[in-house]
């Protein structure tokens, strides 16, 4: 767990991850005007976790602490050392994905708090507010797994993750049903959103929580994998 250590060490401590805390921070205030106007219902809950939180907020977060965890070391040259010790690049991989995982899931807090709030003012349940933080975390995680393997591909992967959060994410994918079964916030709120009773029509996922944590959970396997399959195959200097 040492690359995992240093990693984290190295993601919490600096001026990029604590900026994040910006975006975050969004969600407390919108639950907090929600709560003071009395605006707080079941489509106010699907907008601000649903389409803020787990659409927008926590991929950005994890895709910038992904691409953080594997461009510092390919900037520094350290990625040599980690690809020549004695570790394997699968495992390189995946625990550069746990520790921007857990680092988003730190700096993702007090989103987290304020879902927590929301939902006992509510009154949906302890069971559907654990929805609301367990699909929040399992996107992020996702995230953090597939933009890992994306910094190994691509040099420009900060942008290429804006762009496909805002083009694909935030855009097609929350309006075209068909495009849902294909989109990684969509399947994290069939998490969120699934428990939820009385949202409308257009708030309503498509999917069943079930088919959603299936579907985080098989592609953060298969972007580690991708990844250490990446990584053992890169020409280092």
């Amino acid at each position: 767990m040492t690359v995992t250590l240093l990693t984290i060490r190295a993601l919490l401590f600096r001026r990029r991850s604590l900026a994040l805390l910006l975006p975050v921070l969004s969600v407390p205030v919108f639950v907090a005007i929600a709560i003071v106007r009395g605006d707080v219902s079941p489509d106010s809950q699907g907008i601000i976790v649903g389409r803020l939180l787990v659409t927008t907020v926590a991929p950005l977060v994890a895709l910038v602490l992904a691409v953080t965890a594997i461009g510092d070391e390919r900037e520094s040259g350290t990625i040599v050392y980690l690809a020549t010790a004695r570790i394997s690049r699968l495992r390189v991989v995946a625990e550069k994905t746990l520790a921007a995982a857990f680092c988003s899931a730190v700096l993702l807090l007090p989103a987290l708090i304020a879902v927590a709030v929301l939902g006992s003012h509510l009154g949906v349940g302890t069971d559907n507010i654990l929805r609301g933080i367990g699909g929040t975390l399992l996107v992020s995680t996702v995230y953090a797994a597939v933009f890992v393997t994306v910094g190994l591909l691509l040099k420009r992967a900060l942008v290429a993750g804006i762009i496909y959060i805002l083009v694909w994410e935030g855009a097609i994918a929350t309006v075209a049903p068909s495009a849902e079964r294909v989109s990684m916030t969509a399947w994290g709120r069939a998490i969120t959103d699934g428990g939820i009773y009385g949202l409308q029509s257009d708030l309503m996922p498509t999917q069943s929580a079930l088919s959603g944590v299936v579907a985080l959970v098989a592609v953060t396997l298969a972007a580690v994998a991708l990844g250490g399959w990446r990584l053992s195959r890169m020409d280092l200097p």
